[in-house]
């Protein structure tokens, strides 16, 4: 019995002990992840701050980015509307050098220019031909213009009297005239460049004359409506 009371003693103590030691690794264990727990805190308190600043940063930078890409727009868009005026300038420098100095352009009459603008009506165009006289001792020239669109593929021709449009086809003048007017394409035209034929009559001053020059409809229609190109005629 007394033997029996010492081990019964000894399993207790060792019990106790086993006890204290695994309260004391627990103990041990929860303040290790006690203090990692804490020091996750710290950093993603640390990551907050960092990522506020960073938010921040690029913010100021973006404002900054879509400052500088408006100015730069604008610029662009100044430089642009300076250019397009400097070339009408010099356009219209041009045409009234070789008014006043009819030396600068080809003797006699001469086709300026021919610009054609889409109207407001699909099919619907607007143009303006410059016609001029280049040579000194001028007197008055008349005559008449004819404008015909064709094609390339069928040899059809449609002059502008045929088509729906508001021209004048005589001219008169002594230094320079504009016509201008407006015509209507037949949805199924398929037109591949125009004819301009102009036709002065003769006078005691002046002998009849006939000029003529041809522009590409066709690649004006693809790049947009933009740059009636003229090309080269057989005389040229």
């Amino acid at each position: 019995m007394k033997q029996f009371k010492i081990s019964f003693l000894k399993w207790l103590v060792i019990s106790l002990i086993c006890i204290y030691f695994g309260f004391m690794v627990g103990k041990f264990k929860q303040d290790i992840l006690q203090h990692k727990v804490q020091s996750l805190a710290l950093d993603v308190e640390s990551l907050t701050l960092e990522n506020t600043q960073l938010t921040e940063r690029l913010n100021l930078t973006q404002a900054e980015y879509q400052s500088e890409k408006q100015v730069h727009k604008v610029l662009e868009e100044d430089n642009l509307a300076l250019n397009n005026a400097l070339d009408a300038s010099n356009n219209k420098l041009y045409f009234y050098e070789q008014v006043v100095a009819p030396e600068l352009s080809k003797a006699g009459l001469n086709i300026y220019s021919f610009d054609v603008t889409a109207g407001e009506e699909q099919g619907t165009w607007l143009f303006e031909l410059v016609l001029m006289q280049g040579q000194k001792g001028r007197h008055d020239l008349k005559g008449n213009v004819e404008i015909t669109f064709a094609s390339a593929d069928d040899n059809k021709k449609v002059t502008l009297k045929e088509l729906k449009s508001s021209f004048e086809s005589s001219f008169k003048f002594k230094y320079f005239q504009h016509l201008k007017g407006s015509f209507t394409l037949p949805e199924d035209a398929n037109i591949d460049q125009v004819f301009i034929v102009a036709e002065a009559d003769g006078s005691k001053w002046n002998h009849s004359q006939r000029i003529e020059k041809i522009y590409d409809w066709k690649n004006f229609i693809e790049d947009g409506a933009t740059t009636l190109e003229e090309l080269a005629t057989q005389s040229e």
